[in-house]
Formats: structure tokens, C-alpha cells, sequence
């Protein structure tokens, strides 16, 4: 089955004093390839700038602009229309042979490497590491590992924060999409198996009408390689993504895929206001 979206995504600071100058950056544009297409896309800034797009290292859009004037405020509405259909899985079955042999690790070893955000404690590394490698082949390796982490996670927003790793959400056994992404990334890293954060939009609902729009959200969840990427949820319980997924920007953690981040030089800013609307349109 295939979506095509409209998916709009509002952003805006307001500045409690005047801001003089600030450089910022957004990755609000879907991704082609794999099982999406981006039709068209579009941002806009308030207060006006010249923008500047560009791919980073992982394939990502990226929109780049800067103010030096005085400013009160700042609101960032990217508007894009994707086509996504459901992802069928692997083609085949891959062996823990083949994972683990030289070529893939040297050629995905970006994805297997520890980062801030992914690192768990070496017990915990180890106990995943036996659970998850002492199945019989990488798949069920994999559902093995999404097993354990939602045996040892719980949704609960207002706990950790977007610098919380893996090791802090374990810790307290409680966590948003962003940390299930960390700590399934860890697992599966620790595993041999090569794995990546992705950041997009998520459908609320499974059976939309066409042409009703429903109020979307940013998330975040894990591409795992078994011979090729497959989409999985931790944070939802879904072991396949699906067309209600739209990725935006992929990396290591987080820190290579936030919606936004800059700096600005002059009064503090109140918290963001975000709002993500998504609309089938086929």
C-alpha cells in the first residue's frame, strides 16, 4: 500500500529580549529513497533570511540561515509532500557469519560504534550480547533485542531529557521514542549488528481518511542492516515500519539528526512552540 502526505512543521521561539544575531540550522525535509519519495518540499523563516540548503555526511537536507538584525522572534514552517509505501522486510535471510564478517563491519562501522547517547553499562552490553547472539540467526537476533528492551523500558514523558542516553533511560527503566531509539541502537550495536537513528514523522492512525488532516508528532525510532535497512518501532512495539513512517534524517544518535539547533546572541528564549500536521492526500 502506498500514502502520499502533506505534512506541515511549525516551529517558533519567542525571545523575551531582543536577539541581534543568531546562525541556525533545520532538517524538516524528507528523505528519498528506499521506500519513500519526496514530491516536493518547502521552508520558510520568519523573519525573512536567505536560505541555504545542503546534504551533510549521512544524505540528510539541511537548511541553513543567519540573522544579523534584531529580531523578537523566530518561526520555522517547512510544508512537504512524500509518497511512502509499506516495507515489505529482507529479502532474504542473512547468518551471523555474514554480519559479523570483516567486509561488513569495516563498511559498517559507523553504525556499530559507541557514541555518547548509545552507551549502556558493560554488564548490560554483555548480557545483550549473549541473549542476542545465541539465537540462531541475526532476524531472530533482532526480535531478541527488541524483546529486551521493552522488558526493560516504559513510555513515560518528562523523565529524561535530550541529553539522556541509553544508560540513563535504563537506569530509571523509563524513557520517550529518543531514548527506545538509543538504547535499541545500543543493543544491537553491542550485538555486532549494524544499526541507525532515524528521525521523521510519525501517523497517528493506521486507516486514515484522505483529505483529513490529523495532528502528527516528530519521532524517532531504529533502522537495523540485515542484507538491507529494515524500519523498527521499540517505542511503539512495531517490529516493521510501515507507510506511516516518514524519515527525515539518519545518523549514528541524535546528535547527527536534531530538527533544529543554533545560536543566537541576545535575550533568553521561551520553550518552542511545535506543532507537525499530516494529511493523506492519496
Amino acid at each position: 500500500m502506498t500514502w502520499r502526505l502533506e505534512i506541515t512543521h511549525k516551529t517558533r521561539y519567542q525571545y523575551q529580549e531582543p536577539v541581534y544575531s543568531s546562525y541556525n540550522e533545520v532538517r524538516m525535509i524528507p528523505r528519498s529513497g528506499g521506500n519513500q519519495l519526496l514530491l516536493s518540499s518547502l521552508v520558510n523563516v520568519s523573519p525573512r533570511a536567505t536560505l541555504y540548503t545542503y546534504r551533510d555526511y549521512f544524505g540528510t537536507a539541511v537548511t541553513a540561515f543567519d540573522f544579523h538584525r534584531v529580531h523578537d522572534h523566530l518561526e520555522i514552517t517547512a510544508e512537504s509532500h512524500v509518497e511512502v509505501r509499506n516495507y515489505s522486510g529482507p529479502s532474504s535471510e542473512v547468518s551471523w557469519d555474514f554480519i559479523g564478517s570483516e567486509a561488513i563491519q569495516d563498511d559498517f562501522a559507523e553504525h556499530l560504534m559507541v557514541t555518547p547517547y548509545t552507551t549502556v553499562s558493560a554488564d548490560q552490553a554483555s548480557e545483550i550480547r549473549d541473549l542476542v547472539r545465541g539465537q540462531s540467526t541475526p532476524i531472530d537476533g533482532l526480535n531478541r533485542a527488541i524483546e529486551w528492551i521493552t522488558e526493560h523500558l516504559s513510555y513515560q514523558s518528562g523523565i529524561t531529557s535530550v541529553q539522556s542516553s541509553a544508560a540513563d533511560a535504563l537506569a530509571v527503566g523509563l524513557g520517550v521514542c529518543q531514548d527506545f531509539s538509543h538504547a535499541t541502537t545500543a543493543a544491537l550495536r553491542a550485538s555486532g549488528i549494524p544499526a541507525r537513528y532515524v528521525s521523521g514523522y510519525l501517523f497517528p492512525g493506521r486507516d486514515p481518511i484522505v483529505g483529513e488532516s490529523s495532528i502528527g508528532e516528530s519521532h524517532a525510532w531504529v533502522e537495523v542492516w540485515l542484507g538491507r535497512w529494515i524500519g523498527i518501532d521499540t517505542s511503539n512495539a512495531v517490529e516493521r515500519t510501515d507507510q506511516r513512517y516518514v524519515a527525515v534524517a539518519k545518523g549514528r544518535d541524535y546528535s547527527d539528526v536534531p530538527p533544529f539547533k543554533g545560536i543566537y546572541f541576545g535575550g533568553q528564549s521561551s520553550t518552542p512552540f511545535v506543532t507537525v500536521t499530516i494529511t493523506r492526500r492519496q
